[in-house]
């Protein structure tokens, strides 16, 4: 992972927020007057610098593939040597596919700044007009009027004036994107196909079901997503004393009554984690974790990471989280399971909203982005109590199960389309929606929040080859809305969790994080999620 920025046609300027993205590696490469690419390097798979250059053409790169030919030192190389072999539309074609990347490629010959996200959006890409040029970030801030990139094509940008090659059925999104940001928009007919198969929208309840083979071929595929992405993570983070220190200052350690909050961060255990799981207890992490251990040497331990706000150890999370730990352990006695649980004040929580959180969410601003975002950044930050003692985790790399809900009808909407006339036609409508719309709603507000600690994170569940399974499959392998909450949903990730023998999770309903977690009871307010959250507002914060 890293954190790259690009200033086009426009004065340098970089956030200084990237720093917490790329720990192992920074360099800036300035061309002329007016064009610069920096790049914050988190080694996850390789050694590589960036900014990476050849021939006049100059790579920053943000993500990890995790299937290329390994004459390549990292996948950083590979996209470089993939340009000069099939140029770069190609190279794009080739790469949306196979992983989660945000690329920025500057083409000095012909005056021309390629960039573009994988399919699913989940690598964050911003960028911001300014008066001569443009500015293209991981993050940004709320002081400049930053916009989104869409993760619906390539796009090729000379001077102010931008040509899209739109993946098929996203030319509108396109157009869109263009408006009122460059001088003149121009749509290639010249189309990208999808690195997935199209949504399976049959509804005949007649057709047999074979829950033996079906299930058989799920585990296999999400089992083999979940080692793919284990073995790319080469060691954990190392923490010294004075590492600590820095850690702690940068990360906002407010001053609490909870002994989870001291400051004295240096006398913390470190985990010696090299991979954790965004853990609330629930199925989705549950199922990865097992098979994270699966796939992780024996003797290494894995963390668990578990954020609680207000009455700590009675928010549902928590008591999942507890229960679903039981069955881990019961299922692999000889693991060392750090179940880290993240206590968060009120004091802290607006503390590091006004320092960290504000910026990284923007431009999301809602009261769900708000609530969402800050559990995750407190998660991802991996500070709290293990068996009472205060840890910190060392993962370098986080698990986390988004994707799960959007692609099995986790979602109470899920159940409301079918309890509200529309059958199992309107169900599967409300999820060809949730799975085109997750790049713009969830993961790029994600990746910033969470790679503000020094760590990526994958989501296995949304695997290519594992979605374009899971699209496949009749809607009567992922729902069955005649069953109660627990079981009606996700019905054939519960049914593998029975049979890997995780009883506690199978039957758990969805519990969203800000719920799960409590963050949305914490500061006392009736709001909806849709709202626009005052408090990501300068002036709603502390000073």
């Amino acid at each position: 992972m890293c954190g790259i920025s690009c200033c086009y046609k426009c004065k340098a300027n970089t956030n200084k927020r990237l720093l917490n993205r790329g720990p192992d590696h920074h360099s800036s490469l300035k061309l002329d007057d007016d064009v610069t690419l920096t790049a914050y390097v988190l080694h996850i798979q390789g050694n590589c610098k960036q900014p990476l250059s050849k021939n006049h053409k100059h790579l920053i790169y943000n993500g990890q593939l995790f299937h290329y030919p390994q004459v390549y030192k990292s996948d950083t190389e590979y996209i470089m040597g993939q340009v000069f072999q099939s140029g770069i539309l190609s190279t794009a074609r080739r790469t949306i596919g196979h992983g989660p990347l945000a690329v920025v490629i500057y083409d000095e010959e012909i005056d021309c700044l390629w960039f573009w996200r994988d399919y699913f959006g989940r690598r964050s890409l911003l960028i911001c007009r300014q008066e001569t040029g443009y500015l293209l970030s991981s993050v940004g801030d709320s002081c400049k009027e930053w916009i989104e990139v869409p993760a619906c094509g390539v796009f090729c940008l000379k001077g102010q004036n931008l040509e899209c090659y739109p993946f098929s059925g996203h030319e509108e999104t396109c157009v869109k994107f263009g408006e009122n940001l460059f001088d003149s928009t121009v749509i290639s007919a010249e189309t990208i196909q999808p690195p997935v198969l199209p949504l399976n929208t049959c509804t005949d309840t007649s057709e047999f079901l074979d829950w033996e083979s079906t299930t058989s071929k799920f585990l296999e595929l999400l089992s083999e997503s979940v080692r793919v992405r284990d073995m790319c993570c080469k060691s954990p983070l190392s923490f010294t004393k004075d590492s600590l220190s820095d850690y702690s200052t940068r990360h906002c350690y407010c001053t609490s009554d909870d002994k989870c909050n001291v400051h004295e961060v240096t006398n913390w255990d470190v985990s010696n984690a090299r991979v954790a799981v965004l853990f609330s207890g629930g199925i989705d992490c549950t199922v990865l974790a097992l098979l994270l251990h699966r796939s992780v040497p024996e003797e290494e331990p894995i963390d668990l990471l578990n954020v609680s706000f207000g009455n700590y150890d009675s928010t549902p999370d928590r008591i999942s989280a507890v229960a679903s730990l039981e069955d881990l352990q019961k299922l692999a006695p000889n693991r060392i399971w750090n179940l880290i649980k993240v206590n968060v004040s009120v004091e802290e929580l607006r503390c590091a909203r006004e320092r960290h959180i504000t910026d990284l969410l923007y431009p999301h601003n809602t009261v769900l982005d708000d609530s969402i975002g800050c559990a995750l950044w407190f998660a991802a930050r991996g500070a709290g109590l293990c068996k009472d003692r205060p840890m910190i985790s060392s993962a370098r790399l986080l698990f986390s199960g988004i994707g799960a809900d959007e692609l099995l009808g986790g979602y109470s909407r899920h159940r409301g389309a079918w309890q509200n006339g529309g059958g199992l036609e309107g169900v599967l409508q409300q999820l060809q929606l949730d799975i085109g719309r997750i790049s713009e709603r969830n993961l790029g507000r994600d990746n910033r929040v969470i790679g503000d600690h020094m760590r990526d994170c994958v989501a296995p569940y949304l695997d290519e080859s594992f979605v374009s399974f899971v699209n496949s499959l009749p809607i009567q392998y992922k729902v069955d809305f005649t069953l109660p909450r627990g079981q009606g949903e996700k019905v054939i990730l519960r049914k593998v969790a029975q049979n890997l023998g995780l009883n506690s999770s199978s039957a758990l309903p969805k519990k969203a994080i800000q719920f799960g977690s409590k963050i949305a009871k914490l500061e006392g307010r009736k709001e909806k999620g849709g709202d626009v959250c005052s408090r990501l507002s300068r002036k709603d914060q502390i000073t």
